[in-house]
Parts: structure tokens; C-alpha cells; sequence
């Protein structure tokens, strides 16, 4: 197949699978490419920049990402509007994780603020605030206060379209996700990341069974003790049972002597107490 590169129409909107991947990075206050830390959306002093978006959807996510591992995570997938960088590609789907429990309950409320108010997410543009909070340790023991601990968070508000391009590119959205958009952002949001392993947690739905699994069929990630679960150690011992003696065995290693039993008599000659 020969392809000739050509000018794209400009309502027409980009999603390739696996979409271009943005990572939120708390600690540095910025968003960074997922295959570049090098690249990030910083202004001229190297600030980060907090984007604003179209929200598509998001998916809840269980496992281990980078050094987080056995966490949960949030996966949304979005559409940039502003700042315009080449980090956000125009018109393409953009998939971030959020894995900080603080910015998980931003989002989580800042959705359901637009649910309890019957707004759809991709009629309004999605903006983001770097914050950080603090609390005070406390002892176990007293209950008294000890050190402040401070920590950052990204906070999620909503605004209506600014402009006659925004209110047009909303436009384009909801027609694009009522043709074929809806099945494109499915699989964003569920193709695999490199260097992951996730499961998905159904939403409205019990996942203590399904972390159980996770845990007991990857033993050797951190943080699961002994080796894993109960169940995962004991098929390893009844694998280790099941081995014939003869490969447990080294080559030309001296068998165990077998144990002799004395008799009482025996034991009295030897004047040990029977």
C-alpha cells in the first residue's frame, strides 16, 4: 500500500490507537510526554503550564504502573484545546493517568458535579489547577500534632466555550462521537501502555475479587508479602511436591542414611534414657 501524506480537514478529528499519551507529573508540577520525560508544557520560565481540554471519558484502572505498583488509576481520555504545543497535537485524542489518590478525588467529584447537574463533559471545556495541600502528622498515640506535611494535587473546574473556534470544535465532538467517535475512544482508553500492567475495575461493581487475582497471579511485583497470596504459594509448593526426586537430587550427591530405631535394651547398654 503506497501512502501519500495529505492535508488534514479541519474539522476532522485525529485518534490513532494507542492515542498520543500525556503523564501528570505532581512532583514537578507539569505535564510531560509519556515517551519523552524530557519534553514537557512549560512556559518560558519553565513553569508548568495547567491545560484545559474537551473531557471524553475515563476508565478505572488496578495494577502496577512505573514504581507504582498495586495502586489504583484513573485513565481519561480528552482532547486539547489550549495551550496550543506540540504536545497536544490538534484535534487528537490525548490518554492521561491520574494516580495520586488527591487528584483522583478531584476528578471523581469534579465528574460528578457535572452529573448531578445533567452537564455533558464534552459540551464544556475541562481546565486544570496544580495545588498543593497540607496536613499535620499525628501521633498514634496522643493524638497530638507533629510535622506538616505538604503535597500537590491537580484540581478540575469547568468553563463555557470562550471563543467562536471552541464553541465550533464542541460542535465537531459531539457529532464525531455520535458517528464513530464513542467505539475510537473505547479502545483509547483500554490499549495497552508500554511498560504497564493493569487490569480494569468495572464501574458500579465489587473489585476486592479482582485485586485479589492480580495479586495472587503476580507474586514477584513489590509489595506482595512472601511471594504472594496464600493460594499462589501454595500451588508453587504443590508444584515443588509434584518435581521427581531424581531432579531435586545433584548428580553424585550421597543419599540420607536411613534413621535406626534402638530398642529399650539397646538404649540401656548405651546409657541414654529411653
Amino acid at each position: 500500500m503506497v501512502f501519500i501524506a495529505g492535508q488534514f480537514s479541519k474539522d476532522e478529528i485525529l485518534c490513532n490507537v494507542p492515542p498520543h499519551t500525556l503523564r501528570i507529573d505532581l512532583q514537578a508540577r507539569r505535564w510531560k510526554s509519556d515517551v519523552d520525560p524530557d519534553s514537557a508544557i512549560v512556559d518560558r520560565n519553565d513553569n508548568g503550564i495547567p491545560i484545559e481540554f474537551i473531557l471524553l471519558g475515563f476508565t478505572p484502572f488496578y495494577g502496577n504502573l512505573g514504581m507504582r505498583n498495586q495502586e489504583e488509576f484513573l485513565r481519561m481520555a480528552y482532547i486539547g484545546v489550549n495551550p496550543n504545543h506540540r504536545l497536544l497535537p490538534p484535534r487528537c485524542v490525548t490518554t492521561s493517568m491520574i494516580s495520586g489518590k488527591s487528584s483522583q478525588k478531584n476528578f471523581i467529584s469534579y465528574f460528578q458535579t457535572l452529573y448531578n447537574n445533567r452537564i455533558n463533559c464534552a459540551s464544556i471545556i475541562t481546565t486544570t489547577k496544580f495545588v498543593t495541600r497540607s496536613f499535620n502528622e499525628r501521633d498514634p498515640m496522643t493524638g497530638a500534632d507533629g510535622a506538616k506535611i505538604n503535597f500537590n494535587a491537580l484540581e478540575f473546574a469547568d468553563r463555557p466555550p470562550a471563543n467562536d473556534e471552541e464553541t465550533k470544535l464542541i460542535q465537531d465532538i459531539d457529532a464525531w462521537i455520535t458517528d464513530k467517535g464513542s467505539t475510537l475512544i473505547a479502545a483509547a482508553l483500554k490499549s495497552h501502555i508500554p511498560g504497564s500492567d493493569l487490569v480494569e475495575l468495572p464501574l458500579g461493581s465489587d473489585h476486592t475479587e479482582i485485586k485479589a487475582q492480580f495479586a495472587a497471579t503476580r507474586p514477584n511485583y513489590p509489595g506482595n508479602t512472601l511471594g504472594g497470596s496464600q493460594s499462589s504459594q501454595k500451588a508453587l509448593k504443590s508444584a515443588s511436591e509434584d518435581q521427581p526426586t531424581q531432579d531435586k537430587e545433584a548428580e553424585g550427591t550421597p543419599k540420607p542414611k536411613k534413621a535406626v530405631q534402638l530398642t529399650e535394651e539397646q538404649a540401656k547398654a548405651l546409657g541414654l534414657e529411653f
